[in-house]
């Protein structure tokens, strides 16, 4: 048996690391690690997909919070309305036979009269919008009826007064409706 000398090959790995990648080798991979090392085209688009989806997901998501903040806005503007006439109403002194200088406790009929805070029949302005411009105007009625009352004669004056705000937000028809009862002082 006859032994042959082998020569050792050079080795590459003692180059320069600069000249390395990341398999170790001189300057190529083979070709099952290649395909590892980098972010393909379809992984990007796959990323930047998802990305999209994300966004337009909080993008309606705010534009919804921002609906419902600008309706409950509107909601509690209506609301304060309403109160601040029904305040007027229940404030003033109320006669016997004479009901208050405004005007807010004359009888009306059951469908109510327009009214506005300045007693007059205008809409009234809900929500003005930062630029000053009046954006949301409503309806408010009116309607003061006569109660009547199981103590005998003389009767006493009692009046049912409601107030009702129609407005429309966002295409769809809101109103906002309270009531009080108001006697005469003693």
């Amino acid at each position: 048996m006859q032994f042959r000398k082998v020569f050792p090959t050079p080795k590459v790995h003692r180059l320069a690391a600069s000249r390395r990648n990341s398999c170790g080798s001189h300057v190529f991979c083979p070709p099952d690690r290649r395909a590892k090392e980098g972010v393909t085209l379809v992984e990007i688009i796959i990323a930047i997909a998802l990305l999209g989806l994300v966004a337009s997901t909080a993008i309606a998501t705010l534009m919804i919070l921002n609906k419902n903040a600008v309706s409950t806005r509107v909601m509690s503007s209506a609301r304060e309305i309403v109160q601040r006439n029904i305040e007027a109403a229940v404030g003033p002194a109320f006669a016997p036979g004479s009901p208050p200088a405004n005007g807010i406790l004359n009888l009306t009929n059951a469908s109510g009269a327009v009214w506005d805070e300045k007693g007059g029949s205008s809409p009234v302005t809900i929500y003005t919008s930062r630029d000053g411009t009046p954006t949301i105007t409503g309806t408010l009625t009116r309607t003061v009826l006569a109660e009547p009352s199981a103590v005998p004669a003389p009767t006493p004056d009692i009046r049912r007064v409601k107030f009702h705000l129609d407005y429309s937000l966002f295409g769809r028809a809101m109103s906002y409706e309270m009531t009080t009862i108001r006697s005469v002082d003693k």
